[in-house]
């Protein structure tokens, strides 16, 4: 959920290219290349080092017409 949302930023715009190339490089570091996206909602470091979602990630996007939140919730049965 994370990485779509992720992507969903990217794709509106709302990711600066610095930015994605910075968490690009530090989750290849890491071993989780694929959780580049993730990181634009999974803010923590402990979220980042785990893998997983542990509170609720909040964005928001702002268009001509509408205002979008989104919203990026734990799925771990640990952390529902």
């Amino acid at each position: 959920k994370s990485t779509l949302m992720g992507q969903v930023l990217l794709q509106m715009g709302q990711v600066q290219k610095r930015m994605l190339a910075k968490y690009e490089k530090q989750s290849a570091e890491m071993g989780k290349a694929s959780f580049a996206l993730a990181w634009f909602m999974d803010e923590d470091e402990s979220e980042r080092e785990r893998g997983v979602t542990m509170d609720v990630g909040t964005k928001t996007i702002v268009t001509p017409h509408h205002d979008i939140v989104i919203l990026d919730a734990p799925g771990h049965a640990d952390f529902v």
